[in-house]
């Protein structure tokens, strides 16, 4: 009983974390640079440079609470899974960690190494920076979301047994199919993320995530109760 008052607790506090990640490094962080410092649409390295602030790092920064929210997240329902589910959260944990190496590299290049070799302004920047909308950044950040919306699809199947936990495993889903669309629209279509549909994409998720993972953080028990671990306690 102890461990799973224990992982109940992790599990809350992840999707706290996960919450307001989302919120911080997504809508406020946004709003904060094109306060402060925007950058005008992408043209080249030079007029990236020109216009480069170091508050223009605030949102990579507050990412890390979000990349860490969601390790914890799936950590936890690993932790809490029934043994039929394991396997499903077995191979999320696996996900989790793809998603988490592709966006911490990620976000190491954009904090560390951008700021780093920008007074030279080399040219490979434009491969490197996600002020370019079609730099291989963006391919780390949508391919390690489309790992992790994998990750919550499988862990849904954990969330049941009340109105709020049915809702909670619907959008679990939901951000699956609408990370790994994502990542696929990435692939096809050149600067799609700052498209039209890119950003509408972009703000249905900053909708999903913290709605989701709110519901979470104030659900009796997170909201992960297995239908096949109720059906184990009845027996």
């Amino acid at each position: 009983m102890t461990d799973r008052l224990s992982g109940t607790r992790g599990l809350r506090t992840a999707a706290a974390l996960v919450a307001a990640g989302a919120l911080l490094s997504g809508p406020v962080a946004l709003l904060v640079v094109e306060r402060i410092a925007p950058q005008p649409p992408w043209t080249g390295v030079e007029t990236f440079a020109d216009h480069y602030h170091p508050a223009q790092l605030l949102t990579f920064a507050l990412g890390y609470v979000l990349l860490a929210g969601f390790v914890l997240f799936t950590a936890s329902c690993h932790a809490l899974a029934a043994a039929p589910l394991r396997v499903r959260t077995s191979a999320a944990l696996i996900l989790a960690a793809v998603y988490a190496a592709l966006v911490f590299t990620n976000y190491t290049i954009q904090l560390g190494y951008v700021p780093r070799v920008l007074d030279q302004r080399p040219a490979y920047l434009a491969a490197l920076t996600m002020a370019n909308p079609s730099s291989f950044a963006w391919f780390l950040e949508m391919f390690g979301y489309a790992a992790m919306g994998a990750a919550t699809w499988l862990v849904a199947a954990g969330f049941g047994g009340s109105r709020r936990s049915d809702v909670i495993r619907v959008l679990l889903i939901a951000n699956g199919v609408l990370s790994i669309a994502g990542a696929a629209c990435t692939a096809l279509f050149d600067r799609w993320v700052f498209s039209t549909a890119g950003m509408v994409s972009f703000a249905a998720w900053n909708s999903l995530i913290p709605i989701c993972f709110a519901l979470i953080a104030t659900a009796p028990r997170g909201g992960f109760e297995p239908a096949a671990q109720r059906r184990d306690e009845n027996a």
